[in-house]
């Protein structure tokens, strides 16, 4: 089993209620949430011109191939099973950056480096998101990263 770090949010309609059923949507769909953080709210990053956010980390156990040649096809799976919830709670991708039902990023994949046209990993701007790092358990080798 491989831990899957997950960023969730939400800006628009009932936000408490779209990152509860997202965070059970993963869980039937990917694995077993083993920490959710606390909720938060903290203002839009990129396009600051919008209502506030709620933002909760995730981390899953995952049954996941991390290493050989299937990995771009493993994480692309993901993606596409987080990308699909998006739609399905009502994710309208039409402004970057812009207001959104849920938003759920892919964050770490244990300590996996990746990068092609679809998936970045560890994503790009996690350091950047206070939402993100502020989130993160404290014995979470990445939470120990944030303070370098």
């Amino acid at each position: 089993m491989a831990k899957l770090t997950l960023s969730t949010g939400s800006n628009l309609g009932d936000r408490a209620a779209a990152l509860h059923r997202a965070a059970a949507e993963v869980e039937k769909r990917l694995g077993r949430v083993v920490y959710r953080s606390a909720v938060g709210e903290t203002a839009a990053w990129g396009l600051h011109e919008q209502p506030d956010f709620l933002n909760q980390v995730l981390i899953l156990e995952v049954d996941a191939v991390i290493h050989g040649p299937g990995i771009g096809t493993e994480l692309h799976r993901i993606l596409d099973v987080t990308q699909a919830i998006e739609r399905e709670m009502g994710r309208r991708r039409e402004l970057h950056w812009g207001p959104r039902s849920i938003d759920i990023d892919l964050i770490f994949l244990e300590d996996l480096r990746y990068e092609d046209h679809r998936v970045s990993l560890p994503h790009p701007w996690w350091r950047l998101r206070p939402f993100v790092t502020g989130m993160l358990p404290a014995e979470s080798r990445w939470s120990r990263l944030c303070s370098r």
